[in-house]
């Protein structure tokens, strides 16, 4: 287990210095996301943030979703300015996102009834904050539920296999599909962003 948060705190301090020499802006999200990322797997390897899952014994890593709840923040801004949202809508987004990570740290920790509702809870925050989306009339709309759906989505249903949830899966599996995960709507959305803009600027010219 510790060597995939190794590997995880690896490709996402690379990936790091990547936006950092490739993203010349004020605002570097991609960047600041994958720092966030690496802060977040080096607390997991480090292991004193640990919750023991009763029935199965297997370690629940809650902090993840702390982390979560500020590198998604970021994300969702860069979502809502591709999206040519207003500042109040992106506020919105973002809060939204807040209460999905947060309630979601919630029912990692608990167990039993306690664990369903902060489920619940958080699982009614994201369907509003993917109904949002899906109301908003922009271009870039089909590029966003890409990741929205194949990836985001993915999460809470890794967190009902994993020890948090039901102990369908090891902590280990549940990792490694995190990682996955956590590349494809951090890295790999970025990147295929940078594409896309490129794409559109060339037409342009």
């Amino acid at each position: 287990m510790e060597t995939l948060f190794l590997i995880g705190a690896g490709l996402f301090s690379l990936s790091a210095l990547y936006f950092l020499a490739t993203h010349k802006v004020s605002f570097n999200t991609a960047f600041l996301v994958s720092l966030v990322t690496v802060a977040s797997y080096l607390v997991m390897h480090e292991g004193s943030f640990i919750t023991i899952e009763s029935t199965s014994s297997e370690a629940v890593y809650y902090t993840r979703w702390l982390f979560y709840a500020l590198s998604c923040s970021l994300l969702m801004y860069e979502i809502g300015k591709s999206l040519k949202l207003k500042t109040g809508a992106i506020a919105t987004l973002i809060y939204l996102i807040v209460v999905v990570m947060i309630t979601g740290t919630l029912a990692a920790v608990y167990e039993g009834a306690a664990m369903v509702s902060m489920f619940a809870v958080s699982t009614i925050a994201y369907i509003v904050l993917l109904y949002k989306i899906f109301t908003v009339k922009s271009k870039n709309k089909g590029f966003v539920l890409k990741y929205i759906l194949a990836g985001w989505t993915a999460f809470p249903v890794v967190f009902l296999l994993a020890p948090e949830g039901y102990a369908l899966i090891t902590a280990y599996t549940a990792t490694v599909l995190y990682l996955v995960l956590d590349i494809f709507t951090k890295i790999a959305f970025y990147i295929e962003g940078d594409k896309s803009k490129r794409g559109t600027l060339g037409k342009a010219a």
